[in-house]
């Protein structure tokens, strides 16, 4: 019985490697509506983003629920997956001038913790497994961040790049890191309906290329995100907004050809749409919390995100 397990998780984790597409560093939905602008007063900024994810679907390349292992036993698969993940963001904010725009960087580094649980039904007996990681990610250091602004516009353009700090060791399964750098370039641009900046329309671009991963003969092909939202103050200290975004893997993986391979070119992809409220607790500290649903999810897990962030600003925001 134990030979029958060990070898339908073989065959799973081959599936797997086959149809799953490599994923990128960048999680988006989990900013703040607001935030990919450039804070327009210099200073030290400080957000902590909390984030908890969870997903009990798998979808292959082709968008389908996988349900069973392949072959013809038709063994029943459940998984499910949790992600808590710290992320604190440090932004100097300052008062020089680049190409007319206001100069910003900052770094933000991460800790996690994984779990994922796997039960197989259809043989004699039933099969659980779980695995659980945790401990500090990969940090993101962005020494690049401009943002142009005027009444009613701001556009920010930043580069930066993910460093594998966070522990990764092929074929583990208690990984935190990814195991491979991602340079990131970002461009987001904000319209504001009147003087007051009160009622705001957000669209974000974000590319990410991504090196060979440690200990493996995989790189990850290229990905490219698109954010959008709408996001309104119904007071000097409440906000709500509607958000959403697309994710695509627009570059295919890298990696040593499989006897399973059923689509080579084929490449992840995921949308998402959800919905934010904030408050100013003081004029300097803000609350937030924001949720996202996936949906559309290709070659990967497809769940829920909920963000619970804080925001503390250098000066008094009203």
């Amino acid at each position: 019985m134990r030979i029958v397990v060990l070898y339908l998780l073989s065959a799973f984790t081959l599936a797997g490697n086959v149809q799953a597409r490599e994923m990128g560093h960048y999680a988006p939905g989990v900013a703040n509506i607001r935030d990919l602008a450039v804070p327009a007063q210099p200073g030290l900024y400080f957000v902590q983003y909390n984030t908890y994810y969870e997903a009990d679907t798998y979808r292959d390349v082709r968008g389908d629920n996988v349900k069973t292992l392949p072959g013809p036993l038709g063994i029943r698969l459940d998984t499910k997956v949790n992600l808590l993940a710290v992320t604190p963001v440090f932004v100097w904010s300052t008062d020089i001038n680049v190409l007319g725009a206001n100069y910003a960087f900052y770094i933000a580094p991460s800790a996690s913790t994984t779990s994922l649980a796997a039960k197989l039904d259809g043989l004699e007996n039933s099969f659980k497994a779980d695995t659980e990681a945790s401990g500090l990610g990969d940090t993101l250091i962005q020494p690049l961040w401009l943002g142009w602004r005027d009444t009613h516009y701001d556009i920010a353009l930043g580069t930066g790049v993910y460093l594998p700090t966070g522990k990764y060791d092929a074929g583990d399964n208690d990984n935190v890191g990814l195991g491979f750098y991602t340079g990131q370039v970002q461009l987001s641009s904000y319209y504001y309906l009147d003087d007051t900046q009160a009622s705001a329309f957000m669209l974000t671009a974000t590319y990410e290329t991504h090196s060979e991963k440690d200990g493996t003969d995989v790189t990850p092909g290229d990905h490219l995100t698109l954010e959008y939202g709408f996001s309104q103050y119904l007071t000097d200290r409440l906000e709500v907004g509607i958000a959403g975004f697309s994710q695509w893997q627009v570059g295919r993986d890298s990696r040593p050809a499989g006897p399973l391979e059923l689509d080579p070119d084929a490449k992840g992809e995921v949308r998402a749409l959800g919905a934010q409220v904030a408050y100013w607790l003081t004029p300097r500290l803000n609350f937030s919390l924001k949720y996202m649903k996936e949906t559309h999810a290709k070659g990967r897990f497809e769940g829920d995100w909920l963000s619970f962030n804080l925001t503390f600003t250098p000066l008094p925001m009203f």
